[in-house]
């Protein structure tokens, strides 16, 4: 006869997110918080609990760990194990991350982008391939409830739903989002699409390229890819 018998789990000081810890000393090596610091400019008062570069901080290991949502922290915010090696000993609520972000406009949207260049500059110092394929898309992204930007357009699994329709830059080598340009909804595929590739290409290292192989899609540019080569 099976004897009946029941499991319990008492240990402490575990984590279901330990992986981040590895993207943290990455991010101390790149020194993204000193990045963030030097050139984001939005300035918080010397009593603010929290500073500008302690919520992107917060926010990219949130992202990373599958938050998809700003409640979605919560699983952080609950994680002492995370905390305690972060130095976390104080964690923002939802509100506090939502009035953050708010002060974001253009200006420091384009700073967060140098932030990213320039930790990106000191990767590719380390370890250059010397080729990259440039694969650029287009994608819908459907949202509920009055969100800033989102306007009807092209939307093929909810017609009529406000969306974005941003552009992406992907180096298929490195699988590493290289660039994007944030669109409202109605946006057409090809808009800006030509400026959007002059961005990217000057973002690559100042060396001498040239295109051997080109591939694209529709001709609106929906998705295009080509593959540029160091000479």
């Amino acid at each position: 006869m099976m004897q009946e018998f029941s499991t319990e789990f008492t240990a402490k000081n575990l984590t279901g997110n330990a992986g981040l810890t590895h993207f943290g000393r990455f991010t101390a090596k790149l020194g993204i918080r000193r990045l963030l610091d030097e050139l984001i400019s939005i300035e918080r008062g010397d009593t603010a609990t929290y500073q500008v570069g302690d919520i992107i901080m917060m926010t990219m290991m949130g992202a990373l760990a599958g938050a998809k949502h700003m409640s979605h922290m919560a699983f952080l915010r609950n994680d002492s194990v995370i905390r305690t090696l972060f130095n976390w000993s104080k964690f923002p609520d939802d509100t506090t991350f939502s009035r953050v972000f708010k002060l974001f406009d253009h200006l420091h949207c384009n700073e967060l982008s140098e932030v990213e260049s320039q930790a990106r500059k000191k990767v590719w110092s380390k370890k250059w391939v010397g080729r990259v394929t440039l694969d650029m898309d287009s994608s819908v992204i459907g949202v509920t409830g009055d969100q800033e930007g989102a306007e009807v357009g092209y939307n093929p699994k909810k017609k009529g739903q406000p969306s974005y329709h941003p552009l992406f830059c992907f180096i298929d080598e490195t699988r590493e989002c290289f660039h994007n340009w944030f669109r409202c909804g109605s946006a057409y595929s090809a808009n800006g699409s030509v400026e959007f590739m002059k961005e990217c290409l000057a973002r690559l290292p100042k060396r001498a390229w040239k295109i051997f192989a080109t591939c694209a899609g529709r001709l609106r540019v929906k998705h295009a890819c080509f593959t540029m080569q160091q000479t």
